[in-house]
Parts: C-alpha cells; sequence; structure tokens
C-alpha cells in the first residue's frame, strides 16, 4: 500500500529530475553561446569598428546558435548585450552577453509547471594597440655633457683639478683666457676692446691635453705662462683640446652618450613590440621622430636649422636612428659666454651668456610641428595618437625677464620648466612622457649655490607636473642606464593608450 501510494511522487520527482537535467543541458548551449558571441564582438577585424557594431555583431550571433534549441519556450529568450570601455579606453573592450529563458518541461507540465527558467552570462575581453607617432625631444645643451654616474663624474673632476674640478665636458671650439703675448703680466679683462690693447684670445683651457695628430700629450709650462695659472700648448705640442675631447681621452660615459645608446634600445624595444603581438591580431604602427633642444652650434629651435630635425619621422626608425645618432651630439659654443657665430663656430656672436636650455622656444617649435592627435585606429579617415617624449635635466636657462619665475642675473633666467608650456600641448590631446636626468648637486661650486640651489628640490616635481599621468620617470643620477627607462615609459604610454579626442 505504502508503496502504490509513493508510486506516482517517485515517477513525477523522476521526471522533474529528466526535466531539470534537460534545463541544464540547454543553459549549457546557451553559456556557449554565449561565450561565442563575446568572443564575435572582439576578434581583430571587430576591434577595428565601433562598439555598436560589434554589440549587433554579438548578438546576432548568440540569437543565431539559441535558434537552433527547439525546446525554448516561444518569446521566453531574453538576451542583454553589453559592451564597455573602462575609462572610456576604446583600446580595451569589455563585452557581456546576458540571458534568460523558458525550457519547456515533459514531465512537469501534467502538474502545471510548463517550463523552467534558466539564465547565465559570459563575459571577455581584449585590447589593442593604438598606431601612435613619437617624437623625441632630446636635451642636447652643455648639462648633457655630464658624466653619465657618480664614478664618472669623480673623474671627470679628477681630470681637470687644474681648472678647480670641473665635472662638465662642455664643449668649446675656443676658450679662454685672454691675454697679452708682449705683456705676460697684463691682467686683460676678456675683451680686446679699449683699455686691453694686445690682448687676444687663444684656444687654451687649463690642464688640458694637447693634441697633436693622434698624439695626446700633457701641456708645457711655457714663456706664454697667463697670471692665474693658465697654460696653452706650444706649437710642437699641437692644439689643445676641450673638456668634451677630454672626456673622450678618458672614455668617460657622458649622459649625453647614455641617451644615445638609450634610444637605440628604445627603439628596438618598440620593433620587437610591434613584431610580437598575437597571430591573428593586427599589429600597430610606431613612427618616431627626434629633435634637439639646441642645434650643434646655435641655442634653441629654429627654422633656419630645421628646427633641428635629427631624425624625419619615419617608421623604419631602428635604421633611421643609426643613421642620426652619429649626428646626436652636446651644443658646441665658441668660447666661455660667447655663441657661435656660425656652423663653422670659427666666430663669436652676439649672443653672449651661457644659457642654453630654452623651454619656451623648444616647446613652442614642437607644438607646432606635431598635428593634432588622433584615435590610433585602421579606420579610414583616423590617424595616429601623438606623444611627446622629452629627456632632460628640468632646468630651464633662457634669456626671458619678463616671465621669469625665479631671481635673474643679466636678463639670464635660471628656473624649473612652466608647466603652462607643457598645459598647451597636452590640452590638445597630445600626451607627454618625461625622463628626468637628474640636475646634478654642485654643492662646491657657488654659482649653483646661488642660483640653482633654492629651487633644486623643485625641478622634479614641476616636471612630473608637466608630463602626463604616469608618464614621468626619475632617471637619478647614476643615469647609465637610460635605455632601460626609456623602455619603462614607452610600455606605459603604450599599454595606456585612450581616446585623443
Amino acid at each position: 500500500m505504502m508503496y502504490a501510494l509513493m508510486l506516482p511522487v517517485m515517477i513525477f520527482g523522476a521526471g522533474f529530475a529528466i526535466d531539470y537535467t534537460h534545463a541544464m543541458q540547454v543553459q549549457t548551449q546557451l553559456d556557449a553561446a554565449a561565450d561565442a558571441a563575446v568572443l564575435a564582438g572582439l576578434t581583430p577585424t571587430m576591434m577595428q569598428q565601433s562598439d555598436t557594431a560589434a554589440q549587433t555583431a554579438a548578438l546576432n550571433l548568440f540569437n543565431a546558435q539559441a535558434s537552433t534549441i527547439p525546446s525554448l519556450v516561444n518569446n521566453s529568450l531574453n538576451p542583454t548585450v553589453t559592451v564597455t570601455n573602462p575609462n572610456n579606453n576604446t583600446y580595451i573592450r569589455y563585452i557581456t552577453v546576458s540571458y534568460t529563458a523558458a525550457n519547456t518541461n515533459i514531465f512537469a507540465g501534467i502538474l502545471g509547471y510548463s517550463a523552467l527558467g534558466i539564465a547565465g552570462s559570459s563575459t571577455a575581453h581584449a585590447e589593442i594597440a593604438p598606431n601612435i607617432n613619437f617624437y623625441l625631444l632630446l636635451d642636447n645643451s652643455p648639462s648633457m655633457a655630464l658624466p653619465a654616474t657618480s664614478s664618472g663624474i669623480t673623474s671627470m673632476q679628477n681630470a681637470t683639478s687644474q681648472q678647480g674640478g670641473c665635472a662638465f665636458a662642455c664643449h668649446m671650439a675656443a676658450n679662454k683666457p685672454f691675454w697679452n703675448p708682449s705683456n705676460l703680466s697684463q691682467n686683460c679683462t676678456g675683451t680686446s676692446g679699449s683699455g686691453n690693447s694686445g690682448c687676444v684670445q687663444n684656444g687654451d683651457i687649463e690642464g688640458n691635453l694637447c693634441l697633436s695628430g693622434t698624439n695626446y700629450t700633457t701641456p708645457t709650462l711655457t714663456t706664454a705662462l697667463k697670471t692665474g695659472g693658465s697654460v696653452y700648448c706650444a706649437s710642437s705640442q699641437g692644439t689643445q683640446i676641450d673638456n668634451f675631447a677630454l672626456a673622450r681621452h678618458n672614455n668617460i660615459q657622458l649622459r649625453l652618450d647614455a641617451l644615445s645608446t638609450g634610444i637605440t634600445d628604445l627603439m628596438t624595444a618598440a620593433q620587437n613590440a610591434q613584431e610580437s603581438v598575437p597571430a591573428g591580431t593586427t599589429a600597430p604602427v610606431y613612427k618616431f621622430a627626434a629633435y634637439t633642444l639646441d642645434s650643434s652650434w646655435q641655442i634653441g629651435m629654429t627654422s633656419s636649422n630645421s628646427y633641428n630635425n635629427l631624425m624625419p619621422m619615419t617608421s623604419s626608425y631602428v635604421s633611421g636612428w643609426a643613421t642620426a645618432s652619429p649626428n646626436f651630439g652636446v651644443m658646441e659654443y665658441y668660447g666661455n659666454n660667447y655663441a657661435c657665430g656660425s656652423s663653422t663656430c670659427s666666430t663669436d656672436s652676439t649672443t653672449i651668456g651661457d644659457y642654453a636650455t630654452n623651454f619656451e622656444n623648444a616647446f613652442g617649435a614642437i607644438n607646432t610641428l606635431m598635428p593634432n592627435p588622433g584615435n590610433g585606429t585602421n579606420v579610414a579617415g583616423d590617424t595616429p595618437q601623438e606623444i611627446l617624449f622629452v629627456v632632460t635635466d628640468g632646468v630651464a636657462d633662457e634669456l626671458n625677464p619678463p616671465t621669469c619665475s625665479e631671481t635673474e642675473t643679466g636678463g639670464r633666467c635660471q628656473e624649473p620648466i612652466n608647466t603652462a608650456l607643457c598645459d598647451t600641448i597636452k590640452n590638445r590631446g597630445i600626451r607627454i612622457a618625461i625622463l628626468y636626468t637628474d640636475y646634478l648637486q654642485v654643492t662646491s661650486d657657488s654659482w649653483y649655490n646661488t642660483w640653482v640651489a633654492p629651487f633644486q628640490s623643485t625641478i622634479g616635481t614641476q616636471l612630473e607636473s608637466c608630463a602626463s599621468p604616469d608618464l614621468f620617470y626619475d632617471a637619478g643620477v647614476d643615469a647609465s642606464n637610460l635605455g632601460a627607462d626609456l623602455q619603462t615609459l614607452f610600455n606605459i604610454a603604450t599599454s595606456m593608450a585612450h581616446l585623443t579626442n
């Protein structure tokens, strides 16, 4: 009797189990359809199209596969496709396909339960790298003739002990002192003008080596010894070299050398990034151009020098930099406080002063050279994103009395970078990446203590404010591996690509 009473319950229980198992099988099919649908909106081809197109493609595929399941209750399927871009970044796309549905019951329908509700969802995301044009703005002012490491700085100071231990490998065509070869006791003031009759300028640089052919010798004290202890190379010893050549003779790596090597490493890393995209993925197109703050002999970026364009914009940047890098050198001066009057540096110009880092000029010029950025996609009519890469020690050294934020001396203004120059560029949607090669704290130098030390602590913070978010990197004083630093900035810049307009 008990068995007879329980038999209907057992039969319908088994029936419910069969209905539930079937519903789960249908849900598995719909989950697979949802997986296929989200992937349909993330194919390399679809990633080049709009979010709306991706949403339509995902929905169509889901509906097409769901329509092959006969047990679904008519009009019960309710799919929803959501496409999102984190932080409005169109190069990162998330797609979620969610659904609810009802599956027809076989046994439970006898008891009035005609269908069993099911639901599910699937989410996937994909990223694409945008096409980017990189503009390198490289500091080649005399400060980049500083040794790249602390040990190099010590070596340079030891090599220039007769000058008082100068750490900078300055490049000068001619240098002090002015002297009177016929009157060695005369105290010339640095000009051959009135009151200094007979005073002339030669190429003497205290303590530097003499170069005769390929031979270097120590300069010999001669009858032309000048008050103050400076010496010059006798004709038999050849021509006395400047501190730049002295650094080369002593195999001292300068920041300029580390930067040149670093850019080579950067170019190789960029090429590898382009070539290592997954199969079936559209590779980004990267192009690079390189500009210097100063020409090899003239302060600032001028149209007469093609704005110091070291390497034109090119997609063949590895070979392009190999050709351009030998021409990447520190700016040459005619003499202390005298800029060159021509590309041969055979005469001095009317420009007097050591200032050689004109950010107002450089940022203004580069801003006019960079076009408005696009989104970096391959959609017809779109253009690449634009990124300005700046490598500098961050101290402006300009003749700009009207806008100087620090105390001036004779119109010469030394100050941290004016971030308004950066804002003008960033407001156009162009990102700025900055590698800071720390400005050396030369506390033994009275000029540094008077004019730079008061704002030393703000140099890095101003540069960080100039850079776009997360695109500032401090290389430190020991800056021998600038390639790794540049690659870090490059990886961040390319991985956080976002809409620029």
